[in-house]
């Protein structure tokens, strides 16, 4: 408790750009998740979206 006109401490703030070990772990693992997917794009385009279907050789069949 402090009296009238004396200064009150405060703990040292940190620093604006410190992050906890925490956030800066999943900051690191969304980077990664991005450039993976990023270069799994660049391996595998996107396909089109769709069913492929065949026609039948033998006369007289009819695909359902």
């Amino acid at each position: 408790m402090s009296t009238l006109g004396q200064p009150t401490r405060f703990a040292p703030l940190r620093s604006p750009l410190a992050m906890p070990r925490r956030h800066r772990l999943m900051l690191l693992l969304a980077f990664e998740i991005l450039v993976l997917g990023f270069a799994q794009a660049m391996v595998q385009p996107v396909r089109q979206t769709g069913i492929t279907i065949e026609m039948s050789v033998t006369p007289h069949h009819v695909v359902t």
